[in-house]
């Protein structure tokens, strides 16, 4: 065990110094590593208050390559983290458009406030969509929305879909070629979604492009 211990370590630095050194030739100039013993989840729940963003890939080295498979530990660390998370596919690229699923909830009010003061989405065309009934409220919520982030300087459309979420979601983001969705997290208890499903949980399984998810 104490060999095996040893080794593991090793590996995490190599892993470490390897990923420092692409963010250095990436242009980061002072990335900072840390290595740390233990479980995962208690570990980036210790880092929280000093995340801004976390990245984590959607599947782990050891998960099946099926494409609706998700890591074993994700949905844990997404349900236990306060803070933004990037889920990104096996294959990454820089996004240039982004879309953020828009139900005028509170969360997604937040999002929408993030995507207008964040440097990372200066000059993205920016899609606010909402699943559901095209009415009076909807239209207007989604006005307002569009009004924030046109004072920030960005170009948004708007667009009101009626469907279920995933597929309508989807369908958008293919029509329009959009490579970043951005939507909340898990805003239901795990009780009603061990009887009605998530739509987290399924947005990650079948999404092919980076998942912004907010909590």
């Amino acid at each position: 065990d104490e060999k095996r211990a040893k080794l593991a370590l090793e590996e995490g630095r190599m892993m470490l110094d390897a990923a420092r050194q692409r963010a250095i030739a990436a242009g980061v100039a002072q990335p900072e590593c840390r290595q740390r013993h233990g479980d995962l989840v208690e570990a980036l729940r210790d880092l929280q208050n000093e995340t801004r963003l976390l990245v984590i890939g959607r599947q782990g080295e050891d998960s099946d390559d099926a494409l609706q498979h998700i890591g074993s530990q994700l949905e844990n660390v997404i349900r236990t983290m306060q803070r933004p998370i990037l889920v990104v596919p096996r294959e990454f690229s820089a996004p240039q458009s982004v879309m953020l699923a828009f139900d005028g909830s509170a969360t997604s009010r937040k999002g929408m406030e993030m995507l207008a003061g964040s440097p990372l989405f200066k000059g993205m065309p920016i899609h606010l969509v909402m699943v559901g009934q095209d009415g009076t409220e909807h239209r207007a919520q989604l006005e307002d929305a569009r009004a924030v982030l046109a004072s920030a300087g960005f170009a948004a459309q708007i667009a009101i879909r009626d469907g279920e979420v995933e597929q309508t979601l989807h369908a958008y983001q293919a029509e329009h070629g959009i490579d970043l969705l951005v939507m909340g997290a898990y805003g239901h208890s795990r009780i009603r979604q061990f009887f009605v499903g998530s739509t987290t949980t399924n947005m990650i399984r079948t999404t092919r492009t980076p998942l912004l998810l907010l909590r």
